[in-house]
């Protein structure tokens, strides 16, 4: 029988446990793990990208029924009730995003041995702790908050790759051989799983890589803090390009379609998505102390940024026939994957390492900018779920990998990045008119040829290269200042 103190309450009939004793603040050194879960994460997050772009869009119906019921980019008419029906629709839509990002706890209970202490105590629930010596009990609500869980980038870039061909090799000679039947029915299976993969994993992937170069404690609610940051500023920057942008360049006069597309890419995209980037880097604030930590909050929320815009095009891919959904779905999420994806990592990362040294400077003197006072090392670790094996950083293989990223990633040729916010806010939309202006240019120029889609090819290389040796260097400048604040030459 469970030796427990009992203590009668009027009838002596009647009993009832002891009461349990209070909730404690957790003791300083207390280590927790979790089973790693890589791919839950993944999973949770692309599910949770696709319920915010479907807010998003509802959201967008209350301001067009509100102000241009009948999407003309001129004021009026209004419709109450289109503008209703937004509303009710992101209702649920919200609190399904809200219980999705509630924080988790766990109730820790510890037993410490101690002559002064007591063979059975009083649970939670009704339940009772039984010890075969003597114990004081303590328990605690702990918020969970195990490390940043990402697979590897081989991994994903493997399922990308492999993602892209299987469409190509099963779609096209599907459809070379008119087997429209078949191929329909191939391209019903293949639809979903292509699009979800073509607009996450190359995000995944970029995340991947910058978490092991950057090697920063980061606790998994921090990160997808930066990553769902980013998917938020996607919403005034869809309103912007949609219908404010258009509204204003009507009012003005310009009533040309053509006209109001190129200066929506040209001008409101790039001036609108980087401040509205930037905002979501500074809301993030608190936790960018350094130059290093800065990049990191930035590049990430660009790659959040980027996640819910490369959903619409790839979904925008797919969009056709099966043997054309084939090639337009293999051309855009590769060009996306290794061109738009970084490029929005990299441009709103200029932003945020020049937020973090600007911090840094200000906390801790001009002449030591990287590593201000850093967020605490975190109380979860992981472990392997099929062995038990405790997994840290600080493993040989973890090194190699690290030095082998390190040096793709980083670089210091050319010019420094930037430690002033607002040289590389312009400098990132000057970036990104570069790139939207270019790409307009080109559709515009190039015939529909074989050698004008290679001369495509070629320009899109060149803007690729562009924007993949910047980042370089951005990386290389955090790393750079990261060894100087370590001792490191």
């Amino acid at each position: 029988m469970e030796r427990q103190r009992l203590e009668a309450q009027g009838n002596p009939r009647h009993v009832r446990p002891a009461p349990t004793d209070p909730l404690q603040p957790a003791p300083a050194g207390l280590m927790l793990a979790s089973p790693s879960s890589p791919w839950a994460t993944v999973r949770r997050l692309v599910w949770l990208v696709v319920v915010l772009s479907l807010l998003a869009n509802t959201l967008l119906m209350v301001p067009i029924g509100l102000v241009d019921a009948d999407v003309d980019f001129s004021p009026g008419p209004s419709d109450p009730w289109f503008a209703l029906a937004g509303g009710l629709c992101s209702l649920p839509l919200l609190l399904l995003v809200l219980t999705l990002r509630r924080p988790k706890l766990t109730h820790v209970v510890l037993a410490d041995p101690s002559s002064r202490g007591k063979f059975a105590h009083q649970l939670p629930g009704g339940r009772v702790l039984s010890t075969s010596t003597p114990t004081v009990l303590s328990h605690h609500l702990i918020r969970r908050s195990p490390p940043l869980d990402l697979p590897r980038p081989a991994p994903l870039v493997a399922l990308f790759v492999g993602s892209v061909l299987v469409v190509l090799m099963v779609l096209v000679p599907l459809g070379l051989l008119n087997a429209g039947l078949l191929q329909a029915l191939a391209f019903a299976l293949l639809f979903l799983p292509a699009w979800m993969i073509g607009f996450s994993i190359p995000v995944f992937a970029w995340w991947a890589v910058s978490s092991e170069v950057l090697h920063l404690p980061t606790d998994r609610r921090q990160g997808e803090s930066m990553l769902i940051a980013g998917m938020l500023s996607g919403f005034p920057a869809i309103a912007v390009n949609s219908l404010l942008f258009p509204m204003v360049l009507v009012a003005l006069g310009v009533t040309s379609p053509v006209i109001i597309e190129g200066l929506t890419l040209v001008v409101s995209a790039p001036v609108g998505e980087e401040l509205c980037k930037l905002a979501a880097v500074l809301l993030l604030g608190r936790l960018v102390d350094s130059g290093r930590r800065g990049l990191q909050a930035g590049f990430t929320v660009g790659l959040g940024f980027a996640m819910i815009e490369n959903l619409q095009y790839i979904l925008a891919s797919l969009l056709a026939d099966p043997t054309t959904a084939a090639f337009g779905f293999g051309f855009t999420s590769v060009l996306r994957g290794v061109g738009s994806i970084p490029g929005h990592a990299v441009w709103t990362g200029l932003g945020g390492y020049a937020l973090g040294c600007t911090r840094a400077s200000s906390l801790r003197g001009p002449n030591d900018l990287d590593e201000g006072p850093s967020s605490p090392s975190a109380e979860w670790g992981l472990f392997e779920a099929h062995t038990g094996r405790a997994l840290t950083p600080s493993t040989s293989v973890w090194s190699v990998r690290r030095e082998r990223w390190t040096g793709v990633v980083t670089s210091t040729r050319g010019p420094a990045p930037p430690t002033n916010v607002v040289s590389a806010l312009l400098m990132a939309i000057a970036f990104h008119a570069a790139w939207n202006g270019t790409s307009l240019v080109m559709s515009m120029l190039v015939a529909e040829s074989v050698a004008g889609f290679a001369f495509m090819l070629v320009v899109d290389a060149i803007l690729i290269l562009a924007v993949l040796h910047t980042g370089r260097r951005l990386f290389g400048a955090a790393m750079m200042q990261a060894g100087r604040a370590s001792g490191v030459s």
